[in-house]
């Protein structure tokens, strides 16, 4: 006997992070996440994406599947969450209905399961700062390592000494020095960096807009 019941709709549910001198989510006027509701045949993954493009315009950035979760009696049969990552100068929403938010506001700012997703991705972004260039995902393509270090303490919620950062980081595979610079001011000009082009598991996603 077949207990499902087809009125209940798989949706799958996108946490969107960028760095504006600080973590900021994403967030919808409504109170919730980008969501949409799995059609026949589609991949979870074409999902999320058509979820985020049709809330902000942009969908060919960084994601990664965090974790399924019932979503009630009341709610759909069970949400796939995701997050995504993109630099900030990628993602040009100005769109009605659409913010940003810091994660400690995630409980005033969204319903109880979408607060929950953007808690425990938070929580696998630290977690991955240790053993994935997940990082570099918030950076444009090349970057100084004053800027990296900075997103690692953002990310990482903690200050970190500077030499011992950039001797762990240049000993590192992923770092490619490009031997440009990068002027600001009277200050010396700064070393850029990219990242190193064989990293399959992580590569840098091109953002481009969505069409609906």
């Amino acid at each position: 006997m077949n207990d499902t019941n087809p009125s209940l709709a798989i949706h799958t549910a996108v946490a969107l992070f960028t760095i504006r001198e600080r973590l900021e989510f994403l967030c919808l006027d409504q109170g919730r996440l980008p969501m949409a509701v799995l059609e026949a045949g589609e991949k979870l993954e074409a999902c999320a994406r058509r979820a985020l493009g049709a809330a902000t315009g942009i969908e060919d950035v960084f994601l990664e599947q965090l974790y399924t979760f019932d979503g009630g009696r009341d709610g759909p049969q069970a949400t796939v969450a995701y997050y995504a990552l993109a630099p900030c100068e990628q993602l040009p929403i100005s769109r009605p209905g659409v913010g940003w938010a810091d994660p400690a506001d995630a409980a005033t700012r969204l319903h109880n399961d979408h607060r929950i997703i953007v808690q425990r991705a938070c929580e696998r972004l630290a977690g991955k700062l240790e053993y994935a260039p997940i990082a570099y995902q918030f950076l444009a393509e090349r970057f100084t390592l004053g800027e990296l270090q900075a997103v690692y303490e953002i990310i990482g919620r903690q200050a970190l000494d500077k030499r011992n950062f950039r001797r762990r980081i240049q000993a590192s595979a992923h770092l490619v020095e490009t031997h440009d610079v990068r002027r600001n001011g009277c200050h010396r000009p700064a070393r850029l960096y990219r990242l190193r082009d064989t990293q399959p598991m992580i590569a840098r996603s091109p953002v481009r807009p969505y069409n609906e």
